[in-house]
């Protein structure tokens, strides 16, 4: 897959993601979410957390709202309007700034905690993803924690199914065509929304879906130091094919 290909997320999360998405999340997921993620990441106000890519802002608020003195980064110009708004109405002062996780435009050891959440790695390969976590190493201070939650590959291989669909509250219809590739553990999605109108639009999507003795290998080549696996941000066991991943790595200083 070339590097055209998986650029993909530069038009799917600026279009249709929130139609497709928003429904299902929530105020109250939305905070468990956000404070399970801080509880496994060992931080309370006023700790300085990322959330990267924070998309609409929908667990950076929720901290913020908390006391926790937030960042929140994303590539869409989109999702980081709807940021704005919604912290608007809440009354929550996150920062949200404009950026490519590959490059993190912060310091050094800036941060108590980092999050990327709801399956929000894998866009890059092999190579992007590992420059990724050594970015998030690099901006969290010495014994800071990494929450990532993600999909894994044994969960795939179990639940996969060639299609799967949702009707959204507006009576829309969302249609996924899902295809899986073993060999690369390359996951391409044919997301086809289909709107009350009738009218329609498709967005393609890649990931790269790892399992987790490779994710917890890359966070250690990213200088990461103790790394935990759960099956989910309330802290529950990791099942293996039975539950999502959620990866908590703790950064260690550099040279160490």
């Amino acid at each position: 897959m070339g590097d055209a290909g998986r650029e993909w997320y530069r038009d799917f999360f600026d279009r249709d993601y929130l139609a497709a998405y928003e429904p299902f999340h929530g105020p109250r997921r939305d905070r468990d979410e956000a404070l399970g993620a801080m509880q496994l990441a060992g931080c309370s106000p006023p700790a300085r957390v990322l959330d990267v890519p924070c998309g609409y802002g929908r667990h950076a608020i929720v901290l913020a709202g908390e006391g926790y003195d937030v960042v929140g980064l994303d590539l869409s110009e989109v999702q980081l309007a709807e940021a704005h708004r919604r912290a608007a109405r809440t009354g929550a002062a996150p920062r949200f700034d404009q950026g490519d996780f590959r490059a993190l435009p912060y310091p050094d050891a800036s941060f108590d905690a980092a999050l990327n959440l709801f399956t929000s790695f894998g866009y890059l390969g092999d190579a992007g993803d590992a420059r990724v976590l050594a970015e998030l190493h690099r901006v969290l201070r010495p014994g800071g924690r990494l929450v990532l939650e993600t999909m894994h590959r044994d969960r795939i291989a179990r639940i996969l199914r060639p299609t799967t669909w949702q009707r959204l509250p507006d009576g829309g219809l969302v249609l996924v065509e899902h295809d899986f590739d073993p060999v690369a553990g390359e996951m391409a999605d044919l997301q086809i929304r289909i709107r009350p109108d009738g009218s329609r639009s498709e967005r393609q999507m890649r990931l790269r879906i790892y399992t987790a003795t490779e994710l917890v290998r890359m966070l250690v080549a990213a200088g990461f130091g103790e790394v935990a696996c759960f099956g989910g941000l309330d802290g529950s066991p990791f099942l293996g094919s039975e539950s999502r991943l959620v990866a908590v790595a703790a950064a260690e200083a550099s040279g160490s």
